[in-house]
C-alpha cells in the first residue's frame, strides 16, 4: 500500500512536470499569458497568475495558473491545474482537470476526469467518453455518452447520460432535466430527491455508505485531489516569488551553497525554539494574539525553507545544464519546477526519503535566516548583492 501511494503521488508530479520534462516545443511563462492569433503546431505549454488560450493548438495543451481559461480547439490532451479552470472550446483527446473551480462547457472527444472545490458541466458541455468527476459540489447538466462517475457532498445531476451512473455523496438530487440510459446506483445516508420527471431507463438502487468500494474510492480520490492541489498551489507560489523576487530567492539560495553546516544549523535551532517560545507567550497577558502570529510565522517559514531549498536545488541544475549565456526566465522556472519534482520524488524513498527532506527544509529556513539577518546587519551590502543578481536575472531573461 505505501509503494501504491508513493508511485500515485510521483504520477502527480510527473504530470505536473511535463512540460519540463518533455522539452516543451512553445512554452509559455508569466504573470499574464494570452495566446491569440494563428494555430499553434505543436503542443503548448502555458504557466501564470492568468492564462487564456484563444487559438486552436494541434497538439497537447498544458496549462496551470491562478485563472485559466481554454475557448478554441485543442487536437491532443488538455491537461490543467488552476485555482479557476474553464473549458469552453473543444478538445480532441481526453482532459484532465484539478482546481478550486472547474467548469467544462465544451465538447471533449474521449475521457474527463476533473476534481475541484466545484465541479460543473454546463448544459452545452459533451463528453464523448466516460466521466469522472470528484469534488465538494458536482454538477452534471450537460451530456455524457458512456458511464458517469461523481462524488462530493452534494451532486446534482441534470443533463443525459447514456451509460450508467455511479454516485457517492452527502445530497443527491436528479433533475426533472436528467436522461440517464443505464443504471443509476448511488451511496448515501439519504434517500436521492429525484423528480417524477427524471427518465431514468434501468434500475435505481440506493446503498447506504457502511464504507463500500466505492466510498472509499472516493475517499481515495478525495484525498489525492487535495494533494494535488497542494502540488499545484506550491508550484503557483514558487514560480511566483521566482519572477517576483528574484533577487531574494538566487541570493537565499546561494547562502546553502556558501554556508550549508551554518544554515542546517540555525534551521535546526529555530525549528526547536520558536514553537517553544511561541508557547510561552501565549501564557503570558494578551500573549495569545502575539504567540498565534508567531506559530503562524514559524509555519510559513517551514514552508518558505523548503522553497529555498528547492530555488537552490534548481539554481545548481541550472548551472549544470545550460550555459549562462542560454538561461533565460523559462529555463529558471522549468528548472524549479524539476527541482520540485526531484524533492517529491525524495520524499517518497523509504526510511530516508522524510529525513532528506525535513533536512532540506532546515537548511533553507537557515539560509533565509542568515540572509534575512546579513542584510539587517549590512543592508548596503546585501542591497548591492541583490541588484547584482537582478541585473543578471534580467540579462538572462533578455538572451
Amino acid at each position: 500500500m505505501p509503494h501504491r501511494r508513493a508511485s500515485g503521488m510521483t504520477a502527480l508530479v510527473l504530470l505536473l512536470l511535463s512540460p519540463a520534462l518533455a522539452g516543451a516545443a512553445d512554452p509559455t511563462v508569466g504573470q499574464t499569458v494570452v495566446r491569440q492569433g494563428p494555430a499553434v503546431a505543436s503542443d503548448l505549454y502555458a504557466f501564470g497568475g492568468g492564462v487564456d488560450v484563444q487559438a486552436d493548438v494541434e497538439g497537447d495543451l498544458v496549462a496551470g495558473g491562478g485563472r485559466v481559461v481554454n475557448g478554441k480547439r485543442v487536437q491532443g490532451n488538455l491537461i490543467v491545474a488552476a485555482g479557476s479552470v474553464e473549458i469552453g472550446g473543444a478538445v480532441m483527446r481526453n482532459v484532465r482537470a484539478a482546481g478550486g473551480a472547474v467548469t467544462i462547457s465544451g465538447r471533449v472527444a474521449r475521457n474527463v476526469n476533473a476534481g475541484g472545490g466545484t465541479v460543473v458541466v454546463t448544459p452545452d458541455g459533451v463528453i464523448e467518453g466516460r466521466a469522472r468527476l470528484v469534488g465538494g459540489e458536482v454538477r452534471m447538466a450537460g451530456t455524457v455518452a458512456k458511464k458517469l462517475y461523481a462524488a462530493g457532498a452534494v451532486v446534482v445531476i441534470g443533463g443525459e447520460v447514456q451509460g450508467d451512473v455511479e454516485l457517492v455523496a452527502q445530497e443527491i438530487e436528479v433533475l426533472p432535466s436528467a436522461r440517464i440510459k443505464g443504471h443509476l446506483v448511488y451511496w448515501s445516508p439519504r434517500d436521492a430527491r429525484i423528480s417524477p420527471k427524471a427518465q431514468i431507463e434501468g434500475s435505481i438502487t440506493h446503498n447506504l455508505p457502511e464504507l463500500p468500494r466505492a466510498l472509499a474510492r472516493t475517499g481515495a480520490a478525495l484525498f489525492t485531489v487535495s494533494r494535488l492541489l497542494f502540488v499545484i498551489g506550491l508550484i503557483v507560489t514558487a514560480i511566483a516569488l521566482f519572477l517576483l523576487f528574484p533577487g531574494f530567492t538566487r541570493l537565499a539560495a546561494q547562502t546553502i551553497g556558501s554556508d550549508p553546516l551554518k544554515s542546517l544549523g540555525l534551521g535546526a535551532l529555530l525549528c526547536v525554539t520558536v514553537p517553544v517560545v511561541a508557547i510561552l507567550i501565549m501564557f503570558t497577558i494578551l500573549g495569545i494574539p502575539l504567540g498565534l502570529i508567531l506559530f503562524l510565522s514559524y509555519l510559513v517559514s517551514l514552508l518558505m525553507g523548503f522553497l529555498v531549498a528547492a530555488f537552490f536545488l534548481g539554481e545548481v541544475g541550472a548551472q549544470a545544464f545550460f550555459p549562462r549565456a542560454r538561461r533565460s526566465k523559462l529555463v529558471g522556472v522549468l528548472c524549479l519546477v524539476v527541482a520540485l519534482g526531484v524533492m517529491a520524488l525524495i520524499n517518497q524513498l523509504p526510511y530516508v526519503g522524510g529525513a532528506l527532506m525535513a533536512a532540506a527544509v532546515l537548511v533553507g529556513m537557515g539560509a533565509m535566516s542568515l540572509h534575512v539577518w546579513r542584510h539587517w546587519d549590512d543592508p548596503e551590502g546585501t542591497e548591492e548583492a541583490g541588484v547584482v543578481v537582478l541585473r543578471e536575472h534580467e540579462r538572462d531573461s533578455r538572451a
